[in-house]
């Protein structure tokens, strides 16, 4: 709707061109759903105020695949294991591989978690603030901060 507002015309995508590129297969977007799914009338009718949902990705788009995979070429057990993984056909094999490659990671106990990337960065500032006025190198976190928690 967007495109169609700028540009002025009634057309969709407002009669541009436009390349999409990506695996089109991948997971779906996060709290999302893929591009070529049809919205349901209701969805339209609560985001766009109108009656009918229309599968803008089916009218429009014409689709050409890549079939050449540059990047895991030289390692045919690696492409093979993506490939599955990608369709969503998880062997055994795949799975213990996918495993294997897993980090083993120690949290401590006072770790916190921000949703927002604005206060993280903001703490990123303060904690490189405190070490300059401190002359610090390197601290403990829950040593010197468990007050902010």
């Amino acid at each position: 709707m967007r495109l169609e507002d700028i540009f002025g015309t009634d057309e969709y995508l407002g009669s541009k061109n436009i390349l999409f590129v990506g695996d089109l297969i991948q997971l779906p977007p996060v709290n999302g759903r893929p591009v070529f799914k049809k919205i349901s009338n209701k969805l339209v009718k609560t985001k766009l105020g109108v009656a009918n949902a229309v599968n803008i990705w089916k009218e429009t788009v014409e689709y050409d695949e890549l079939t050449i995979n540059e990047r895991q070429k030289g390692d045919e057990t690696f492409f093979k294991m993506l490939d599955s993984v990608r369709h969503g056909c998880l062997t055994d094999e795949t799975l213990d591989m996918l495993k294997s490659h897993v980090f083993k990671f120690q949290y401590k106990k006072n770790i916190r978690t921000w949703k927002v990337k604005e206060q993280i960065l903001q703490f990123a500032y303060f904690l490189r603030l405190y070490r300059l006025m401190n002359g610090l190198d390197e601290f403990s976190f829950t040593d010197r901060f468990s007050w902010y928690l």
